[in-house]
């Protein structure tokens, strides 16, 4: 598990993020801004889940 996730785990935040703007972008009249804290957000969530998974494994 632990080679695989290292393998995935850029190219799977990358596609959440694009996937968060495109919705953001297409219902925000300001989607700059919330597209950036849904960013910020995303980041920090996903290396939380890494940590955690880190940790069982570890």
């Amino acid at each position: 598990m632990t080679a695989t996730w290292n393998v995935l785990k850029y190219p799977m935040l990358t596609l959440l993020v694009m996937i968060e703007f495109f919705i953001i972008a297409s219902f925000s009249t300001a989607p700059i801004e919330h597209s950036l804290l849904m960013w910020l957000m995303t980041g920090i969530a996903f290396a939380m889940w890494d940590e955690s998974l880190k940790e069982m494994e570890g």
